[in-house]
């Protein structure tokens, strides 16, 4: 459907506004999206958790984000790690999709990490590489007066991206620090340059024991990007091992409010995962533009 601005529209002015916006912001940078589940990728924002915790992982995440909203972020993950207990060594690969208005990413990486002994725990080093492309289509658009936006949509040429990671895993706590976007890549065409900057991020969990059924795992992520620096807590509570349930929380997020999440999710036999939080702001507004909240829905296969 196409959308036709005629001259004195109000929304000409607003829709213009937003177009050039979104090409200054992403004339200067392009950051990766955050997960409420972070915990079941641990790999995408830090490789060194490559094979860390499980022999065989298969991971599958979808983000639909401010469902109220035209053009708001949507974002699919998918992974897959194994360890190689032989030669100390994780090995994995991951795909991202992520859609944000009138922009499409895709990316394709690559993991590699080195688990080294320690006691009854070890350090791993862990490194990524892969293959990003970009593309921005405005050809829903059709403006009055001003040039077609078709004449805008962009193809950029895909840029390499290297990701690096130190982590500490035990059976009861990770910790770990890691930078992506490291080698700062430019997507480019004929008129425009799009920069990748380094983004670093820090997590750290503990799972506390509470009797022979019950166990708390709090969980954090800490991310500093070009803009801003972000949070994401989540306490879950787990009973026998299968059933869990808890709550996510993000401050400041895109607009600088508290987001909360409340999260379900079921562990099949142990090795199948079905998960699901639905995420809000505590005023259910994204600046004054009211949003229908979030979903994210985790679908994981894991083998110990």
């Amino acid at each position: 459907m196409n959308l036709t601005i005629h001259p004195g529209n109000p929304g000409r002015l607003f829709i213009t506004l937003i177009s050039g916006l979104i090409l200054s912001i992403n004339s200067i940078a392009q950051e990766e999206p955050r997960s409420s589940f972070f915990w079941n990728q641990y790999m995408h924002t830090n490789p060194a958790m490559t094979g860390a915790i499980y022999k065989h992982h298969a991971n599958v995440q979808w983000r639909n984000q401010w469902t109220r909203i035209n053009g708001a972020p949507t974002t699919l993950w998918t992974n897959y790690a194994a360890k190689i207990d032989k030669i100390n060594s994780g090995i994995g690969a991951s795909y991202e999709y992520d859609v944000i208005g009138y922009t499409k990413s895709h990316s394709a990486m690559l993991s590699y990490a080195y688990h080294i002994p320690i006691k009854k725990m070890f350090l791993s080093i862990g490194a990524s590489g892969g293959i990003k492309t970009l593309k921005t289509d405005f050809s829903k658009l059709v403006f009055s007066q001003i040039p077609d936006p078709a004449a805008i949509n962009r193809t950029y040429n895909p840029v390499f991206q290297c990701d690096f990671g130190i982590a500490l895993h035990s059976e009861k706590w990770n910790v770990g620090l890691s930078g992506t976007q490291l080698n700062g890549g430019s997507f480019r065409d004929s008129i425009y340059s799009i920069k990748q900057r380094p983004q670093i991020w820090l997590f750290a969990d503990y799972a506390f024991g509470l009797g022979e059924k019950w166990k708390l795992t709090p969980r954090l992520q800490t991310y500093v990007n070009y803009y801003t620096i972000g949070t994401i807590i989540a306490l879950e509570a787990r009973f026998k091992e299968n059933f869990w349930f808890g709550c996510t929380s993000s401050f400041p997020d895109f607009s600088g409010m508290v987001a909360i999440g409340p999260m379900i999710g079921y562990d099949i036999l142990g090795k199948f995962r079905v998960g699901y939080t639905y995420e809000f702001y505590l005023n259910n507004h994204v600046g004054s533009i009211t949003n229908n909240g979030t979903h994210e829905i985790v679908l994981s296969y894991q083998l110990k």
